[in-house]
């Protein structure tokens, strides 16, 4: 249900911070179990990148981060509404203790996720019923699987559960300004936040700060500020770790025939759900080699130089620059002509190639449109695990943002270890490629410019990973196997800034299955002790919902 600040005045057991889709998973979570719960974001129902006066962060220059207006977006459905849809699952190998990643060490195991990812594949309308053995040949190489969301906007997809929830109220354009610590209980008592120009408090049993690695990071800085023994001091875990992926491409993959590439294309599953076959290393094999996780998939040729008799491809790249802006115009007007002049002269083929790609794209929402290569040659992609790394990680700026709260300093590194890994899992992908008779991949670059190849690719700032990291104690991390702050018994992170590691999958899917498991150990926190009578206090279980709270107040 959505609500105005007049709700804020509502007894709730949990309040969360974020709207993006780990927001919205703790919170659909918690109304499921019928737990009184407020969800607030700064933005609107519809959401939007920030303006360039309220970038939370800085950027110093040189660094492989890409900025705010890329990576951040505030309101119901966070950056979701901008994001490709992929979804990944982790592998067990990421949490296990590998010799060959330094501080890499989770105080859980895959296993304890694993039993969220069926709810969250349902969040991100990504569920599909795939039954297919992922081994191909083993030890080596094998065929892991990605789904893609159906609807990528994550408050899109939940919007009637949203409106229906009598156990959720969602209050919009409330930015917090503070955490309300109280040092002689170690509680948070209260968040201060503003909500259409004007001031308010929100009080409740427990909180959530849900609204991105960066975001979360930067109200514990602020808090640390006020109260700097907090998260093992200014030297402790807290902004450390900062990670995402690799991604690039240094090879192709030419494949022996066209249905061994064909069997890599997207499939439809019953319910509509598009998913994709990778090249993945097996666990044995990466222990043996010494990589870190990767992924790796065929992609359709660069089309931005025009092959005769390739109309696909040509009306493809003319559709994808039409909207260009006037900066790029001229430049773009020079390289659409040779495919304009490949659509002229081939116009039966143009046709044909205009009712596939409405087809695919517009009535099947396929996420990408897959272009047969005469030869079997495929651009191949990567999306590689990026090594802990201490010395990467964000950290309180002196600057303050408009509303007076101190801004982020990002220090985003790669590592050499990095580099070399990524090379490494494609020189023994050519080799299995080659020893199954699958095909070969064609480097795009002399073995020893590999490494810089892929330095020249690695950016990142999507994926905030590892800044509140997860850990056994407060001197290695920020919050516990069950994601609560180590210092403050009430207070819990959610997202992927809790990773101890990034793996090779995108994190989405990871983090919001992780915002599951949240949600039902909140449940049980809440519930362990029968909410009876304490001192003639009236139970917490038999208040009305939110709902009927809301509506008292305004009436």
């Amino acid at each position: 249900m959505f609500a105005d600040a007049h709700a804020f005045s509502a007894p709730f057991q949990v309040c969360i911070v974020g709207a993006g889709p780990v927001g919205l998973a703790v919170a659909l979570e918690l109304s499921r179990l019928n737990l009184r719960t407020l969800l607030i974001d700064a933005g609107a129902k519809r959401a939007r990148r920030p303006l360039p006066n309220e970038a939370p962060f800085d950027v110093r220059e040189g660094q492989n981060h890409c900025g705010d207006y890329e990576t951040l977006g505030t309101g119901l459905g966070g950056t979701s509404r901008w994001w490709g849809g992929k979804c990944v699952e982790f592998d067990d190998i990421d949490f296990a203790k590998r010799s060959y990643i330094g501080d890499g060490n989770w105080p859980i195991s895959h296993g304890e996720l694993s039993p969220f990812y069926e709810r969250a594949r349902a969040i991100l309308s990504c569920d599909a019923d795939i039954d297919e053995p992922g081994a191909i040949a083993a030890p080596g190489f094998f065929r892991s699987l990605e789904r893609w969301t159906r609807v990528r906007d994550t408050a899109v997809a939940n919007e009637k559960e949203l409106r229906s929830s009598r156990y959720l109220t969602v209050v919009l354009n409330t930015r917090v300004h503070s955490i309300g610590f109280d040092p002689v209980t170690g509680m948070v008592r209260k968040l201060g936040v503003s909500c259409r120009g004007h001031f308010h408090f929100i009080s409740a049993q427990h909180f959530v700060l849900a609204c991105g690695g960066r975001g979360n990071a930067r109200l514990l800085f602020n808090l640390q500020a006020e109260f700097p023994d907090l998260f093992s001091g200014e030297k402790g875990p807290l902004g450390r770790f900062y990670m995402g992926h690799l991604a690039g491409e240094i090879a192709q993959v030419q494949f022996a025939s066209s249905e061994q590439a064909r069997s890599y294309w997207f499939y439809k599953s019953a319910n509509g759900t598009f998913v994709r076959r990778r090249f993945q290393p097996g666990a044995q094999l990466q222990s043996e080699l010494g990589v870190s996780n990767i992924a790796m998939w065929p992609q359709n040729r660069d089309i931005a130089t025009a092959v005769r008799g390739d109309t696909t491809s040509s009306l493809g790249y003319v559709l994808k620059n039409m909207k260009s802006n006037s900066e790029n115009r001229r430049r773009m007007e020079q390289s659409i002509a040779p495919h304009l002049w490949n659509l002229a002269r081939n116009p039966l083929r143009s046709i044909s190639s205009a009712v596939k790609l409405f087809h695919k794209r517009v009535l099947l929402h396929e996420p990408h449109l897959f272009v047969p290569d005469r030869h079997h040659l495929y651009r191949l992609r990567y999306h590689a695990e990026q090594v802990p790394n201490r010395e990467s990680r964000v950290f309180l700026s002196r600057v303050r943002d408009r509303d007076g709260s101190l801004k982020l300093d990002v220090s985003f590194r790669y590592s050499t270890q990095d580099y070399q890994s990524t090379v490494l899992a494609h020189q023994a992908l050519d080799l299995w490629l080659s020893r199954q008779g699958v095909g070969r991949l064609v480097f795009m670059g002399e073995a020893q410019d590999l490494e810089r190849l892929v330095a020249m690719q690695a950016k990142d700032g999507y994926h905030q990973i590892g800044v509140t990291r997860m850990s056994g104690n407060r001197r290695d991390g920020v919050v516990n196997a069950d994601c609560r702050v180590h210092d403050i018994p009430n207070l819990f992170v959610a997202g992927s800034s809790v990773f101890v590691t990034s793996g090779q999958a995108n994190p989405t899917l990871p983090a919001v299955a992780m915002a599951v498991r949240l949600a039902h150990h909140i449940h049980r926190s809440l519930y362990s002790v029968a909410p009876a009578t304490i001192m003639g206090a009236r139970p917490l279980d038999i208040l009305p919902p939110p709902s009927e709270i809301a509506q008292g107040l305004h009436d």
